[in-house]
């Protein structure tokens, strides 16, 4: 079962992308169970802490290609995310 409280999400950490967010960058690009892990940590207050994540290998399998396509036209690295610790579950993997 995973922890909802973002202040426990650290660098290392795995995580899975709440139900009903969307990729910030093309949101009609749902990223909803999506997996990965948190590489860095920004901000002091946890309320205005960003999270950059990396994909694992299952969440790159299920990306839409359109997704992958729009990334690289905006020079974007699909493999990688910024999203707020409120989009944020901490899993127990």
């Amino acid at each position: 079962m995973g922890k909802k409280a973002s202040s426990t999400i650290k660098a290392g950490s795995n995580i899975q992308v709440k139900e009903g967010v969307c990729v910030p960058e093309f949101p009609e690009i749902c990223c909803a169970g999506w997996t990965g892990m948190v590489v860095e940590v920004r901000g002091k207050k946890v309320s205005e802490r960003t999270y950059i994540l990396e994909w694992d290998d299952a969440t790159e399998q299920k990306m839409p290609d359109v997704y992958k396509t729009q990334c690289e036209e905006q020079g974007l690295f699909f493999k990688m995310a910024c999203l707020p610790g409120d989009a944020l579950i901490l899993t127990d993997a």
